[in-house]
């Protein structure tokens, strides 16, 4: 007998002989038991997959007269002339050599004759997407109304083409791609009926490089098995079809993870010089890296359809890398891929890809960084050195106060000698005023401290020497700094009036009519405190009012209380983050 090709001989005969196919033949094997045989069946899917295998088998089991079960026997003779291309009740079309209307008028008129034997007579169109606009409108009426004989089975790999018309006549089969993990167990069988020694790790890639079509991958096991028919191991199957040797990839993942580009160079190195191809290079380590995510994300590559070998160094590399840091190099490799084939030197633009994985850094989760930020910050506020100035990291947390302490009256009064107050300089005299002192008495001055003499002689910028002129002329200043950080708080900085600095309580003015600025300061204060800390050396107070008429303090607005049912109101407030007042 002549020589015939795996996917020929070892094509399924029965249901149950089809691969992962089960959703489909169940349900034919059911519609056959129960005699639900409709007028038209539409098996689409990608290539290799069984369509037209299915559609012989279909055919076989409607005419088989010692069917079993819902099987076709394959040894009477309509199974066997059907298996030769011998029978006259079942015809296979191909749609793409006979595609115009005259063919579909030809077939109208043959469909009018019964089976010479069997119970049905079975068009087979292959490939029906081939149709021509007026060939399918030919059709339409006979696929609607049928003879009671006629069953129609249509195979196709692009059903977007088949028009609607014809789509709603038929019973339609979505066929699924092959897991490769079904594809290596299917090339097992196939080699231990052959007598040949297979390794799994080369079934394996035979199974990936097929990607999901079974016919692919027997064909790749007809042309390893020419190379060497004793026995097919990884290497050969690299060899033949000019794949990267996987441990390749693993090297360069390591030297990725040892943040070594030398490595990472001269592992691609070896890969080309081997003969890989830039394209096959990259969409092999892609492969991998997805491998990677998917035993990070699962936590186990035990559900990965690679060998179990392989398995140890997938779930070894998660543990490595991030899930960040794995979608970051996928995402650059899938970019990679689109533009290689444009690229003037793909080599190079891989080299640059690799080298910059290597000396990329980790991924920090974005909690635990916030965490030490904010431990440093406290540690800053907590152990302030000595003399230094207060800038923004250790004003980010004032000291608690109470809303009356923290805003002075337009008058000061003079503090009581229980209150804490500002020491004022070694050189400075704190002189009480007239109606508390007596006559006799003379001025009190105050003593400096221990930790003011410890202190440096304080310039003219030095804290609790600022006076309103100064403030007045770097206000503009202060102002630029802010928009520097937030442009839009500056804008409203700009509108309003400095009015005046009392003690250290910096006052400003909005006319009434800008509620809604004052409100955006108030609620920016301690951001824009800590700017005036850091360009002035003084730790001051930010305080708002309604100029002009009676003044009214920004912190303490009287709120008016809104109905419990107004929904409507209360979603404006929230969209536009503003209060009634």
């Amino acid at each position: 007998m002549a020589y015939q090709v795996t996917a020929r001989k070892w094509r399924p005969r029965k249901f149950d002989e089809v691969v992962a196919q089960d959703h489909i033949t169940t349900t034919l094997k059911n519609a056959i038991l129960s005699e639900r045989i409709a007028q038209c069946y539409l098996l689409c899917g990608p290539r290799g997959v069984g369509k037209t295998t299915t559609a012989r088998i279909l055919a076989k089991a409607l005419n088989c007269s010692d069917r079993q079960g819902a099987d076709p026997c394959d040894t009477c003779e309509s199974c066997q002339s059907i298996v030769a291309g011998t029978s006259m009740n079942v015809l296979e079309v191909d749609g793409a050599s006979n595609n115009s209307v005259e063919d579909i008028r030809e077939l109208r008129e043959v469909v009018r004759y019964a089976a010479t034997e069997g119970t049905y007579k079975i068009y087979i169109i292959d490939e029906v997407h081939m149709l021509s606009t007026a060939a399918f409108n030919a059709l339409l009426k006979t696929l609607e109304e049928p003879p009671a004989h006629v069953v129609f089975i249509f195979a196709t790999t692009e059903v977007q083409a088949v028009p609607d018309t014809i789509l709603s006549r038929c019973q339609r089969f979505n066929f699924r791609r092959v897991a490769a993990g079904q594809i290596a167990a299917h090339l097992r069988v196939i080699a231990d009926g052959e007598g040949i020694v297979a390794d799994e790790r080369a079934l394996f890639l035979l199974a990936n490089r097929a990607d999901g079509a079974l016919r692919d991958a027997e064909s790749l096991f007809d042309q390893v098995v020419s190379l060497n028919a004793e026995g097919i191991s990884a290497d050969v199957v690299e060899q033949v079809l000019g794949l990267v040797d996987r441990s390749i990839y693993f090297e360069i993942m390591e030297a990725v993870v040892e943040a070594n580009p030398a490595r990472v160079i001269d592992a691609l190195d070896r890969a080309v010089e081997a003969g890989a191809e830039v394209e096959e290079f990259t969409h092999g380590l892609v492969e991998l890296l997805r491998h990677v995510l998917l035993a990070k994300v699962q936590e186990s590559a035990a559900t990965l359809d690679v060998a179990e070998e392989d398995k140890v160094n997938y779930e070894t590399l998660g543990a490595a890398f991030a899930t960040e840091d794995v979608m970051r190099m996928l995402q650059v490799l899938m970019d990679l891929e689109g533009e290689l084939k444009r690229s003037v030197s793909p080599r190079f633009r891989l080299e640059l890809a690799l080298v910059r994985f290597a000396l990329m850094g980790r991924a920090v989760d974005v909690g635990e960084l916030l965490t030490r930020i904010k431990a440093l910050e406290e540690g800053a506020v907590t152990r302030p050195s000595v003399g230094a100035k207060p800038t923004a990291s250790n004003l980010s947390r004032p000291a608690p106060t109470t809303a009356r302490e923290s805003r002075p009256s337009v008058r000061p009064e003079p503090p009581a000698p229980d209150r804490e107050v500002d020491a004022p300089k070694p050189t400075e005299k704190a002189v009480l005023p007239a109606s508390e002192s007596s006559p006799s008495r003379p001025p009190v001055v105050s003593t400096p401290t221990a930790e003011e003499t410890l202190q440096p002689p304080a310039d003219d910028s030095s804290r609790g020497s600022l006076s309103f002129e100064q403030l007045s002329a770097r206000w503009d200043e202060l102002i630029d700094a802010v928009r520097g950080v937030q442009p839009a708080l500056a804008i409203f900085l700009k509108g309003a009036r400095l009015l005046a600095l009392e003690g250290k309580s910096i006052k400003l003015g909005f006319v009434a009519d800008d509620r809604f600025p004052m409100a955006q300061v108030v609620k920016n204060r301690e951001s824009i405190e800590a700017i005036c800390a850091e360009r002035l050396g003084d730790v001051l107070r930010l305080n708002c009012v309604v100029a002009g008429g009676a003044e009214e303090d920004a912190g303490e607005k009287k709120k008016v209380e809104m109905p419990e049912d107004d929904s409507t109101v209360q979603s404006i407030l929230d969209t536009f983050d503003g209060e009634l007042v």
